[in-house]
Order: C-alpha cells, then sequence, then structure tokens
C-alpha cells in the first residue's frame, strides 16, 4: 500500500482541477509545435487538433504558439503553458501504471495538508475543528466510478458540529462552476449522500438514516465503490446501498436499490467531469461549507495514472447552435434548457432559437427555416441542433416526401420533409464544417398524434438521415431511468429543470462525447 501526504510533491491546477504528478525533475522540456492542424510533441504527433491560422491577404504575418492555438480554443482552461506542456508530455509518454492501491491520508489525528479558503479550520484535541470552511487540498484525489475503478473513503469524527444542518465535505468542480460531483449530509433530509450538481439542480443519491442519528457525535463513517455498488457502512456495521434519491432537497424517492442506480450515478458524474472519473479537491463547498470535528480521513483508491486527464471540457470550445420549439426553450423549466446546462457544465458558447408552439414548416416568421437565418453561420459552428418538431404532427402539417437534390432552393419547405432538407442544406451552405444534428423527443402514448410520429421517424426521417449521413439523437426511443418530478404535471413530453439535467442533459452530452 503506497501513502502519501496530500502536500508531497507538486500539483497541476489546470481548468481548476488538481492534476497530481507534476514536476519533470532533470528531464529536458519537451518541444511543441503544430503542424496540420495537429499538435506534436518531440515529433510525435497527439490527436490534439488546433485551427492554424494563417494571416488574411496583405496583413502582417502573425506567429502564434501551439499553446496560443490551443488556448484560444479551449478558453475556460486557467492553468500556465508549462503545466499545458507536461500534459501533452504524459499524453504521448505516460507513466509507467502503478498496480497497487493509491492511501491518501488527508486529515490524520486532526491534522490536515493543505489551505483554508473560508471559515477557520485549527487541530483541537486530536481532531480538525471547521468551522464553516472550505479547504483545499494540495493534491486532488481521482476516484473512479465506472466498472473498472474502486475506492474507499474512511472518516472518523462528528460529521457535523452543533447547530451545523448540511455540508458537501467532499468535492470537486472539474470545470466549470456548474459542475460538481461531492458527498454531502443534511439533516432535514437525514440523508448522507453522495451527489452532483448540473447548473442549478443538484442531484443527490444518498443513504437514509435512522430517526434520531446524530451526525454531531463521533462515528467512522466507510464509503466504498465497488465497480457496481456504492456502499456505506457506520461504526464497523454492515454495509447499505444507496436507499433515495432527490433534487435540491426536494421530490425524494426510494430508490430500487439494484445497480442500476449506481449505473445512472456514474452517468451522471460522466456528464459532469466528461470522463470516468471524478478529481475531488476541497473539503466543504461554495455554498456548503463544512462544520465538523473530525480526527482522520483517508482514501484508497485505484491509481490516478489509470485515468486520461482533460484540461478543459472538450466541448469547451465547441460553438453550438440550437433550433427548435417548446423542447429547446424550457417550456416547464422557466427557459432552462439542456443548452444553459451543457454551457454551464462547459463553457461552450452557444445560441439557441427556441419558440414554444413552432414549426418546422415554414409558415411565418417565428418557423424553423425563418429563425435559422438569425444564426451567424460567419462564426463558424460546429453543431447545429435542431428539434424533430411535434409541432408539424400534432397540427397535421403536410409531411411531404423525400426530395431528391442538395442544394436548399430545391426544397419544398411547406411540408415537414422539405423543411428538414432545406435547413440541412442551408446549414451546410452556410459552414460547410458545421455538423447538423436532429434529435427526437418525447411523446405520451395515449397522445393522438403518437403513431404518426414514430412513424414518421421510423421512415421518410430515417431516410433524410441515411442521405445526409446524419446520425440523430433519438430520444423518442431512448431508454433512461426516469421520476414523476422529470416532466410537466399532466404530460410527458415537457421536461422539468430535474428532467433536463439528470435525463436529457446526460443524453445529449454523451452523443457530443462519443463523436468528438
Amino acid at each position: 500500500m503506497k501513502k502519501r501526504w496530500l502536500a508531497a510533491g507538486m500539483a497541476l491546477v489546470m481548468a481548476g482541477t488538481l492534476l497530481a504528478g507534476a514536476g519533470c525533475g532533470e528531464t529536458a522540456k519537451p518541444v511543441v509545435t503544430v503542424q496540420d492542424g495537429y499538435v506534436y510533441v518531440n515529433g510525435e504527433r497527439t490527436d490534439i487538433e488546433v485551427g492554424e491560422k494563417s494571416p488574411q491577404p496583405g496583413q502582417p504575418s502573425e506567429t502564434k504558439s501551439a499553446f496560443e492555438l490551443w488556448k484560444e480554443e479551449n478558453p475556460s482552461y486557467q492553468g500556465t503553458e508549462e503545466e499545458w506542456t507536461e500534459w501533452l508530455e504524459n499524453l504521448v509518454d505516460p507513466p509507467e501504471e502503478e498496480e497497487e492501491s493509491v492511501e491518501y491520508t488527508i486529515i490524520e489525528n486532526g491534522v490536515f495538508a493543505g489551505t483554508t479558503l473560508a471559515g477557520s479550520a485549527e487541530t483541537k484535541n486530536g481532531a480538525l475543528v471547521m468551522s464553516n470552511a472550505r479547504l483545499r487540498l494540495s493534491e486532488g484525489v481521482a476516484l473512479p466510478f465506472g466498472e473498472s475503478g474502486e475506492w474507499k473513503v474512511d472518516i472518523t469524527g462528528k460529521l457535523l458540529a452543533r447547530g451545523a444542518a448540511k455540508a458537501q465535505f467532499f468535492a470537486g468542480s472539474p470545470f466549470e462552476n456548474g459542475g460538481r460531483v461531492y458527498f454531502g449530509v443534511n439533516t432535514e433530509t437525514n440523508l448522507i449522500y453522495l451527489g452532483v450538481r448540473l447548473h442549478t439542480m443538484y442531484v443527490n443519491y444518498g443513504w437514509k438514516m435512522q430517526n434520531g442519528f446524530d451526525f454531531t457525535a463521533k462515528h467512522s463513517y466507510s464509503f466504498r465503490y465497488d465497480g457496481a455498488y456504492f456502499l456505506l457502512a457506520i461504526d464497523g456495521g454492515k454495509e447499505q446501498i444507496l436507499s433515495d434519491i432527490n433534487f435540491n432537497q426536494q421530490d425524494g424517492t426510494w430508490l430500487d436499490g439494484d445497480e442500476t442506480d449506481a449505473q445512472n450515478f456514474s452517468t451522471l458524474v460522466r456528464t459532469v467531469t466528461a470522463q470516468d472519473y471524478a478529481e475531488m479537491t476541497s473539503l466543504g463547498a461554495e455554498d456548503f461549507a463544512w462544520s465538523a470535528e473530525i480526527e482522520n480521513f483517508t482514501v484508497t483508491t485505484t491509481p490516478s495514472t489509470r485515468y486520461k486527464r482533460y484540461l478543459a471540457h472538450p466541448l469547451s470550445g465547441k460553438r453550438i447552435f440550437y433550433l427548435g420549439s417548446s423542447i429547446t426553450y424550457g417550456y416547464a423549466s422557466g427557459g432552462v434548457a439542456f443548452g444553459e446546462i451543457i454551457g454551464a457544465l462547459t463553457g461552450n458558447p452557444y445560441q439557441k432559437e427556441a419558440v414554444p408552439g413552432t414549426t418546422l414548416v415554414d409558415n411565418g416568421s417565428s418557423s424553423y427555416v425563418q429563425r435559422l437565418r438569425n444564426f451567424n453561420f460567419a462564426e463558424k459552428p460546429d453543431y447545429l441542433v435542431v428539434q424533430l418538431s411535434t409541432n408539424d404532427f400534432s397540427t397535421g402539417k403536410d409531411e411531404g416526401s423525400v426530395q431528391s437534390g442538395t442544394a436548399s432552393s430545391g426544397f419544398n419547405t411547406g411540408t415537414v420533409s422539405g423543411a428538414i432538407q432545406y435547413i440541412i442544406a442551408y446549414a451546410k451552405e452556410q459552414c460547410p464544417t458545421c455538423k447538423v444534428v436532429f434529435y427526437t423527443g418525447a411523446v405520451k402514448k395515449s397522445w393522438s398524434f403518437y403513431a404518426k410520429y414514430e412513424s414518421y421517424i421510423n421512415g421518410d426521417f430515417a431516410a433524410i438521415c441515411t442521405k445526409w449521413g446524419i446520425e440523430p439523437l433519438d430520444l423518442f426511443h431512448a431508454s433512461y431511468k426516469s421520476y414523476s418530478c422529470f416532466w410537466r404535471s399532466g404530460d410527458d413530453i415537457h421536461p422539468t429543470l430535474a428532467g433536463y439535467a439528470a435525463g436529457w442533459t446526460p443524453l445529449f452530452m454523451q452523443y457530443f462525447m462519443d463523436r468528438i
């Protein structure tokens, strides 16, 4: 067992995340260049693409370094060029994989090696006494949430001080403030939980404590992930699996208690972190400071060298245009939908043209076809995401047929199929590198147009996608765990903020990540 203090060694602070293993010792600084749109390290090509900048005719020559080019495409990165260079070197020449587990000693006999960001923390009588504290670890701890990883978190002490009602006591924000993975406790819901923040939604998977459980008394807590289940044992007792889920400490629901719940939580972690691990960097979090008395806090986990590290979210530099109606707008969530949530998690630039009740068919100034022209394709978007409107089918618009040709001027925008092909053709004409993505919506089976919508998806829509080489995001047939609070009361088509955050955004994020 390899044991180390978190203060030992240097850590890389990249995109708000601490990355272990910094420092090249006496190794010569690698040579980083750009050739043919790719970053090279010591002559070896990486898979990192950057747009080489050529001067405009008549303009003076401008030379930019590989780092400057990469930084332009990853504006959320906050680290230095030296840290970036070392990360690249590790990509092309990764360190040998450690076989043994790694034990991180975060607090030992009340002594913490790190930085106090807010509140107070001092050692008294063998315990770290914290009051409204936020502490920064000297080295981040990578906790895997995929099937190949395991970890154990052991904490001994008083999880909450008297008078305290809640805390996020172990947390990491990987890229933007809109995303976080954390361990938490809340006396109002009587839960200890694992949670994920997605924009303004906090999704908490928890262990329900017995009535009368005293969080201010000394206990030993042992959290464990075995690759399939999340488990908690208190004071050496029987391990318990997750039992509850809630959204912003509301809409609590009893879980099934099977492996699916752990898989769903891991999916949310991947949505926030873009990978199968979370880098835990803090004790206490913004708005959820920690007041407690902790004697010992250790983590045992699989080596961090097994996980690919991102300096910035892979979507952070991707410009996305969203075109649609009520689902794209966020009709049941105050105008917040997957576009805003993805933007909060990644920092990516985006623009949304979404008006409830509108159609693909060009029947006025608010139609998809007309609003498509509000986008500035000179900005060279990476994606145009278009909703396959249900309004065209609920109002009986002419479906039309799959027309031949690829010029936008040749399509009948007075039909559904014609409007879809016009949108694809127009986007390609304006920006040939833009990838057009259509997504289908969820429709309640009892709705009168359900069969018509399904038939169109499986028929002409599928043919259009094949013709244009489009891979649709099919939410109509998608399988994901849903809760009553995911939907506007009375219908199964308009997601609430909880539905967008925990139901649909992970599907959008996975779609993009699988194709980068």
